[in-house]
């Protein structure tokens, strides 16, 4: 195969119909029909003399040889797309506004926002703090990432995750202490409340109707309840999200298994696409997408 026989349209199929592992899907994605995408990647199939997908449960699924064409077809648009948006060079310098709130870019954030600025350190990025669950987002901020949903008047609102919620602290608080191997053991430790998951409210998702707390600290934010989980002042009530680092690095360990969904989901907050700007979309793409790995693993 050579550059003039490169057959472009059925990789645009492939790619889309890897990506959303369904046919119906990306055609809707490439604007044509069901039985299109499905011609395209026969015609790809036999093309390349070998099988692509296999249909597993009404989901198509990438076959070893498939998964390894997809990671090709992939980077190699993405790369295409990257020289193009570069081609205009001020569209990709000035200032971006990025609204979130402090226990996000504490915990989480603030490294996608350093990874993206360093593929793009020309984008002056400013940072600015919302609170959780607020509902009017200044109209300075270009992307906000939003604990809870706000609203969003003219601008568009998507959601960005659905973490489940789990008790934490550091390891040196269960020294000396009987195993923790069911909800109500957890009211034998300090319990730290951060004002936006509330403890009852998981004990009774566990099936534990009264409990008596050993102790319990109320904090006004959730950055000061994790902050004492970490020194071992505690058990806190968290999300993957916000301790990824902590878990990978024994600063914090989950006490159970058994998950209850947050209080709130994670949105973003942008401005619709005609009005968006490359820097605002560029970043809006990169922190989903972020996200969405994370929740992969």
């Amino acid at each position: 195969m050579n550059r003039r026989t490169l057959p472009l349209s059925a990789l645009r199929a492939f790619e889309s119909a890897g990506r959303h592992a369904n046919l119906g899907r990306a055609g809707e994605d490439l604007g044509v029909t069901h039985g299109a995408i499905s011609h395209q990647i026969r015609s790809l199939e036999e093309h390349l003399g070998v099988k692509l997908f296999n249909r597993e449960h009404k989901r198509l699924k990438l076959t070893e040889a498939g998964e390894r064409l997809y990671a090709a077809v992939e980077d190699g648009f993405n790369r295409i797309i990257d020289g193009v948006l570069h081609l205009d060079p001020d569209s990709l310098t000035g200032k971006l506004y990025i609204g979130c709130t402090q226990a996000t870019a504490a915990s989480w954030a603030i490294r996608h926002i350093n990874n993206f600025q360093m593929s793009y350190p020309s984008i002056e990025i400013h940072l600015l703090e919302i609170k959780p669950t607020q509902k009017e987002i200044p109209r300075e901020i270009d992307v906000a990432i939003c604990y809870g949903e706000p609203s969003a008047g003219d601008r568009k609102v998507t959601n960005l995750a659905s973490p489940p919620l789990y008790p934490v602290c550091n390891p040196r608080l269960l020294h000396g202490m009987p195993a923790v191997t069911k909800p109500e053991h957890i009211a034998r430790l300090p319990l730290l409340h951060d004002g936006q998951n509330s403890w009852s409210h998981w004990f009774t998702a566990m099936g534990v109707s009264e409990y008596a707390a050993k102790r319990e600290l109320f904090f006004f934010s959730t950055n000061l309840s994790q902050t004492a989980a970490r020194q071992g002042y505690g058990v806190a009530l968290c999300n993957p999200f916000e301790i990824q680092g902590d878990l990978s690095e024994g600063r914090l360990i989950k006490l159970l298994e058994r998950t209850v969904p947050e209080s709130h989901d994670y949105f973003v907050l942008s401005d619709l696409p005609e009005r968006q700007s490359l820097k605002a979309r560029l970043f809006e793409e990169w922190i989903v997408n972020a996200v969405k790995d994370h929740s992969h693993h």
